[in-house]
């Protein structure tokens, strides 16, 4: 699923989309949950709010910018 296809779909429709993709990283930030999903051509951050038990927003994305606050998940150091 393309960026612009993802885009497009009501949030039930985001919600589904991302359930079927790949779960890579998560963290916290005011508050907030972030999830980091893989879709065959996006990323897609899920915003989940604890207080409130909902997701409040999606953030697609194809660049490397908002993968910064993962990397360190993503890409773990072996101790040896």
């Amino acid at each position: 699923m393309t960026l612009y296809e993802f885009e497009a779909l009501n949030q039930e429709e985001k919600a589904e989309a991302v359930w079927r993709g790949t779960f890579l990283a998560d963290r916290i930030a005011d508050g907030c949950r972030i999830q980091l999903y893989s879709l065959s051509g996006c990323y897609v951050e899920v915003f989940y709010d604890p207080q409130s038990n909902k997701i409040t927003d999606f953030r697609a994305f194809t660049g490397n910018q908002f993968l910064v606050p993962y990397l360190a998940q993503l890409n773990p150091i072996k101790q040896n």
